[in-house]
This record gives C-alpha cells, structure tokens and sequence, in this order.
C-alpha cells in the first residue's frame, strides 16, 4: 500500500515537472536597470523584428538608455537619450521614443515633448526633433498612440484647468484645495489629437467635436482610425464616435443604450480593435439603475453604424453562480478569491482568434501604519464569439498583493493560434511567486497551469508583467524589485523560458 502511495506521489510530481517551463538564460546583474516611470502605461518594451527585445532601462550616466537583446539575452547595442522616458513603440521600420523635457514631482511634465527615431538594427539615433510644446501655465495630460506594425503615431493631449503649480495647504485648507485641484483637472479647456509622419513633422491637427457625455476615454484603431467613447448617464446612452482624418467631425457615431444609475458611478471604459476594418469592441463597467455592478460588451461595425452588445449583472447570486462554476485545472490552484463585486472592474479586453476575451477581478487599496497596499483577486475571463454571445467563463485562481502603485499586478496575455498563454504574479507568504497557464480559446478550458521556477531569482523580486516578451519559442521575464515612492530606478534580473 506504501509502494503504490509513493508511486502515486512521484507520478504527481513529475507531471507537475512535465509542465514547468524549461528555462533557457538568465541575467542576474545587467549593467542596467529597469527605469521607474509613473507613466509606464505608455510602455516600456517594443517586441522587434528577428526575435528582439528593445527596453527603456535606467544608466549611471545618462537620463535613460534604450537596450536591444536578442532571443539569447545577448546585448546587441545601447543608446543613451536625455529627458524623462514616456512611452517607446515602432514607428515606420524604426523605434520611436517619446520622452519629456523634465519632470517635476510636484507639478508634473513642462507639457514638452521630444521623439526620438533609433535604427532598429544598430540603435543609431536617426533624428530627434520636439515635437510638442505645450501650455507654460496648465498641467496637460498626453496620450501616446502606436500602431504594432508601426504604420502610423498620434498624440492626444488634453489641457486641463490645473495650474502649473506647487499645492500645498494647512491641514484644513489642504483638504478644500484637494477638491479644487480635482475638479480643475477633470475640467477641460481643450483636446487635440496630432498626427506625425516619419520626419516627426504634424501633418494633421484636429480638435474633435466631442460626443454628448462626460465620463469618455479615447483610443485608437488598427487601421488608424481614432475613437472616442462618453456616457451620458442622464440619457443613457454611450456615444461612440469615430474619426478618420483631420476633420473634427466624426465619420460616425454609434449610440448604444446604456442603463447607469448616474455618471459618477461608471467605473471604466475599455476598448479593443479587430483584425476586420472599422469594427472595435468596447467594454463599460458600471452601476446600473438597479445599483448593481454591471458590464456592458459591445461590437461595433463603423461600416453600417451596427452593434452587437451584451450584459452581465454581478449580484450576489450570479457571484455565487460563478464560484460554483470553477473547476480547477488541479488542486494545487483551487484558492478561489472573487466574491465582493463593489471592488470588481474590467482589467482587460482583446480579441484573440475571432474570440473576444474580457477579464474582470476585484482589486482594492489599504492604507495603514505599515503604508498602503493594493489587493487583487481571481481573475474572471469571459469569452464571446463575433455577435457577443458568451462562450464560457473561467478563472485565473490568484490572490496578490502589492503596493499601492500596483506593481505587478497585470495579467500578460499571449495568443498562437487557438492557445492563450497567460502570466500572472501570485502571493506567496512574504515573497512573490509567479503563474503560468495555456488556456483553449474556443472552450475556454484551462489545459496546463504551473509556477515559473524561479531558482536564480531573489524570491522578492516579482514580474513586471507589463513587460513580458513573448517571442517565437520563448519568452522572457523582466523580475524586479519593488519600487519606493521616490524611485527613479530598480534593480532587474531577466528570464528566459521555453514555452
């Protein structure tokens, strides 16, 4: 009875090890570091052509630095650039950096905004040119637009009615200044949205005539369409507008009913381009009149002016439906964490082989004595096929923590052919560890999920998830160390494993 006990066990072992990725190269100490942005939502890795990598990294005697390796973690070339690093892409058959003229902690970028053009096979910096210079006297918030065949760059910026200025307050004032800055940043006095040929000239300039609404995001197509999406709750509508040259006025706008309690409580927009011309998803989570947390998914075909949508109402009861629905992949990843949907929000939408994928998870901030924290749970994925019918839902087991920039806390995706590969970072006691997964597309079954080995790794350092490279039959894994309030810079080790 032992012997077949013990037999069993080492079975369970080893195809545990079966589906452990092989890993292939490490880089325990690089001569650089990971730079640390608070605006790392712009990006701060490019997938190249030929298997490489290009990353914006942190250098002892420059501003920052651009690094290129290839699928053997070798270092191919490093150029060093000046101003505060925003947001790195491809732009024609180049990589294209956008940085600011400076940066102030206290009163934001100086609306300066320089591009610099680098050969991708060499780093040899082709051009640099300012290709913005915005307003001296008001903060304005700036958007950066690549295409991921480097087919066409915008820039959005918004000028808000926030001065450019330090503001500070006595502890009762401080709280009355707090609500004027507030309202003065969400108030706009304008929006541009530019377009720039491969000289890094503006060769279109447009303020759009915006869609009735106030709570909006903009976004861009494939096809270099720009969109803009607002919900005006009062009438409950969302009014999805697009724009395809430098008119101001949009080619056209798509209502879809929308049932919002009221316009404070729409917690986000989302959108996602398809692969099919002028047809772009979008995804609202809210609260609806009922003032439960809803989705709304929608498809919308710019062609005729059409759309497809979709609901779904996390009350208690369709929360408790769901738990129940888990199944887990194995035991080892059963610890479900999704159960209060006041914290619940769409973390991610992409269309992924005619599929439709969209994620939703609770995630939640602390503060206390020992400093603030940001906890996120399971992470719900929801399939649709093309006229938004639900396919399936499966879960992500995972419970992490991180501090309150959220450090890690993106779920990575990958998608060959009918498999998503998936990433995500884990807590484990007092260090990080890290997940892998393969999930079908078509049936949403999750059919391998392990822990990324991590033996040349300080087990503190967690994936910058942000940052995964997936190339043709690898991927690497920036790990980093966590980041303090004032970080310019931290460490990094990078790893390579096989799929």
């Amino acid at each position: 009875m032992k012997i077949k006990l013990m037999f069993s066990l080492l079975l369970i072992i080893l195809q545990f090890n079966a589906f452990a990725q092989q890993q292939i190269n490490v880089i325990k100490k690089p001569t650089w570091n990971i730079r640390a942005s608070y605006d790392s939502r712009y990006g701060s890795k490019v997938d190249l052509s030929g298997n490489a990598i290009a990353m914006i990294v942190d250098v002892p005697q420059a501003d920052f630095a651009v690094v290129t390796i290839d699928d053997k973690l070798s270092q191919k070339w490093l150029t060093e650039l000046s101003g505060f690093p925003m947001a790195i892409g491809k732009f024609k058959n180049n990589i294209m950096v956008i940085a600011a003229a400076d940066r102030s902690y206290f009163k934001s970028f100086s609306n300066q905004f320089k591009a610099y053009l680098l050969e991708e096979k060499t780093g040899k910096l082709i051009s640099e040119k300012i290709i913005y210079d915005g307003s001296k006297d008001f903060v304005e918030t700036p958007e950066f637009f690549f295409s991921e065949n480097g087919a066409y760059f915008k820039m959005a910026t918004r000028l808000t009615a926030l001065k450019r200025k330090v503001h500070i307050g006595l502890p009762v004032v401080g709280f009355f200044t707090a609500l004027k800055m507030d309202k003065d940043f969400n108030e706009s006095q304008s929006y541009t949205v530019i377009d720039f040929n491969d000289k890094l000239e503006q060769i279109q300039k447009m303020e759009p005539d915006m869609p009735d609404g106030d709570t909006w995001k903009a976004s861009c197509g494939d096809d270099g369409s720009f969109i803009i999406s607002t919900v005006d709750a009062s009438k409950g509508k969302c009014n999805v507008a697009i724009y395809l040259s430098s008119s101001p006025s949009p080619l056209k706008t798509v209502s879809i009913p929308v049932d919002a309690f009221n316009q404070e409580d729409i917690s986000s927009i989302t959108f996602a381009s398809s692969k099919k011309t002028l047809i772009n998803y979008i995804g609202i989570f809210y609260k609806n009149a009922n003032k439960e947390r809803s989705t709304l998914i929608a498809r919308i075909d710019f062609n005729n002016g059409s759309f497809t949508s979709t609901k779904e109402v996390f009350d208690k009861a369709h929360i408790k439906e769901l738990q129940k629905s888990f199944v887990p992949a194995n035991k080892k990843f059963d610890d479900l964490h999704f159960s209060d949907a006041k914290d619940m929000n769409i973390r991610h939408i992409s269309e992924y082989n005619n599929t439709l994928l969209v994620t939703i998870s609770p995630k939640y901030s602390v503060s206390s004595s020992h400093g603030s924290f940001t906890s996120e749970g399971s992470v719900l994925m929801n399939g649709y096929d093309t006229q938004m019918k639900p396919l399936y839902h499966q879960f992500l087991p995972r419970a992490y923590l991180s501090r309150s920039m959220g450090e890690g806390s993106d779920v990575s995706f990958n998608q060959t052919e009918n498999t998503l590969r998936i990433l995500a970072n884990q807590s484990d006691g007092g260090s990080v560890a890290t997940m892998y997964a393969e999930m079908d597309l078509g049936s949403g079954t999750i059919n391998k999920i392990n822990m990324i080995p991590k033996d040349d790794i300080k087990s503190s350092y967690y994936a910058n998830t942000e940052s995964i490279s997936w190339l043709n039959n690898s991927f690497v894994i920036p790990f980093v160390e966590r980041m303090g309030i004032f970080s310019k810079k931290v460490d990094l080790q990078l790893l390579q494993l096989k799929y």
